[in-house]
């Protein structure tokens, strides 16, 4: 059960916001997304955003990034930063996925709040579900990879296989 919960987006909404993040950055007809590059030039157009590569041992084996929504700061594991750079799909998409945090709340604001309920909260409504569905779209742009296979997406766009499954399921 998540701590927090967002307003609720569709996954048709989220995808429209990357292609609109893309837009804004002239990435719209890019396949294979800057993501390690990104986060410099972010630095350059929000004026709250940072980011952070830390050491491996700052963070727990299972934790690989965070993002301070107050402080507009997204710290990323050694390892996981060099993996992006080297191409790695796995850790490009977890970058993503922190930038999709920043993007939502920060940025375009969708409001967040801590859920007390017993209650387990709606997909749409899962902020995690949102920043994986927003990396994904931005990493995988629907309009640029009709017509291909999951092997094609995840080659030519630079993500996991699982994660070229994933959008290509949702095409």
């Amino acid at each position: 059960m998540s701590n927090y919960m967002v307003e609720p987006k569709s996954h048709d909404d989220l995808r429209n916001l990357a292609l609109q993040f893309r837009k804004l950055l002239h990435l719209e007809d890019e396949l294979y997304f800057p993501i390690v590059e990104l986060l410099d030039v972010m630095t350059e157009i929000f004026d709250d955003f940072n980011y952070e590569v830390v050491e491996d041992n700052v963070f727990s084996e299972n934790v690989h990034t965070d993002t301070d929504i107050k402080t507009g700061l997204i710290r990323i594991k050694e390892s996981v930063y060099e993996g992006a750079c080297n191409g790695e799909g796995r850790d490009r998409m977890t970058i993503a996925h922190e930038i999709g945090h920043y993007f939502t709340i920060c940025v375009c604001g969708f409001k967040l709040t801590r859920n007390f309920s017993e209650k387990r909260i709606p997909v749409f409504q899962d902020p995690e579900w949102q920043a994986k569905c927003f990396a994904g779209e931005l990493m995988v742009a629907a309009h640029l990879v009709k017509g291909m296979n999951e092997y094609e997406i995840a080659k030519r766009c630079g993500v996991s296989c699982d994660a070229a499954h994933v959008q290509y399921e949702h095409l």
